[in-house]
C-alpha cells in the first residue's frame, strides 16, 4: 500500500486522543480508507471509506472483537464515521477523512503565510512573536483539557462496560444499575467533563456509604474486609 496521510498537531486534543484503543482503530481506518473512487467486487467505495469486517480489524489490530465494536460505537457517537452494514461486510465512512488528506490546500497557505511574513517590517515580527506567545498559552491551556469528555461519550455510558468496571471490586456488590442512572443523570444535566467517569462513580457510592444511604444487592465490605476477604481467597 502506497501513500500517506496528514496528521494535524491538533490531534493530540482530539476527544479520543487518550483511549488507546479507540484511537489506534481511527488511525488505521485513516490509513486504510480509499484516497480515491474504486469499485471492488460490484461495491462501489468511495475516497475516505474502506470495506472491513469487525474480524479483518480485530486480527490486523490485535484486538478483540468486542474493543473493536466498543471502539466503533464511540466514534460513531462523536461522528467521526459512520457504519453501513452488508451481508459479507461493513462499510465505514470516515466523515472528516479530506482534513487528514487534503494537503495541496495546506501547503499553499503555508507558502502564502511565509510570503507575507518575509514582507513585514522589525515592529510588525514583534507583533507576530507576542501573537505566538499568546497562541502557545492558548495551547498550554488546552493541554490541560486533553482526556476531558461528556459521559455519553465515555465506554461506562454503556451499562455493561460500567458494570464490568467494578466486578471484582469492592463495589460490585452494590446497586450498579442505580449508580449508572445516578451518573448519567448528574452527567447529562450538570454537562461535565470527566478524565475519569469511573472515579465519578466511586465518589457517588462512596458519598452515600458515609451517609448510611448505600444501595445495595448484598453488603458492601470495608477496606480493611475487602482485603481481608482477598486474602483468604488467595489461600484457598
Amino acid at each position: 500500500m502506497e501513500g500517506w496521510i496528514s496528521l494535524h498537531r491538533k490531534f493530540l486534543t482530539w476527544e479520543w486522543y487518550d483511549d488507546t484503543n479507540t484511537k489506534c482503530l481511527f488511525i488505521h481506518l485513516l490509513l486504510s480508507a480509499n484516497h480515491k473512487e474504486k469499485n471492488w467486487r460490484g461495491i462501489t467505495i468511495k475516497r475516505g471509506q474502506l470495506f472491513t469486517s469487525i474480524k479483518s480489524l480485530s486480527l490486523a489490530l490485535g484486538m478483540t472483537e468486542k474493543k473493536i465494536r466498543n471502539s466503533l460505537k464511540k466514534l460513531q457517537k462523536t461522528q467521526d464515521l459512520v457504519i453501513q452494514g452488508a451481508n459479507n461486510g461493513t462499510m465505514v465512512t470516515l466523515c472528516n477523512y479530506a482534513t487528514y488528506q487534503d494537503v495541496d490546500k495546506t501547503k499553499g497557505e503555508q507558502k502564502g503565510k511565509r510570503g507575507a511574513n518575509e514582507g513585514r517590517t522589525k515592529g510588525k515580527q514583534r507583533a507576530t512573536n507576542n501573537n505566538v506567545n499568546n497562541d502557545n498559552n492558548v495551547k498550554n491551556d488546552n493541554k490541560l483539557l486533553i482526556g476531558l469528555r461528556l459521559f455519553k461519550n465515555d465506554e461506562l455510558y454503556i451499562f455493561d462496560n460500567f458494570k464490568e468496571n467494578f466486578i471484582g471490586s469492592k463495589y460490585e456488590n452494590a446497586d450498579l444499575e442505580y449508580y449508572h442512572e445516578a451518573v448519567k443523570n448528574w452527567a447529562d444535566s450538570s454537562g461535565a467533563k470527566k478524565r475519569d467517569w469511573a472515579a465519578t462513580a466511586r465518589n457517588f457510592m462512596l458519598r452515600d456509604f458515609k451517609d448510611g444511604k448505600l444501595k445495595t444487592n448484598k453488603k458492601i465490605l470495608t477496606d480493611e474486609q475487602y482485603e481481608y476477604q482477598q486474602w483468604l481467597n488467595a489461600q484457598n
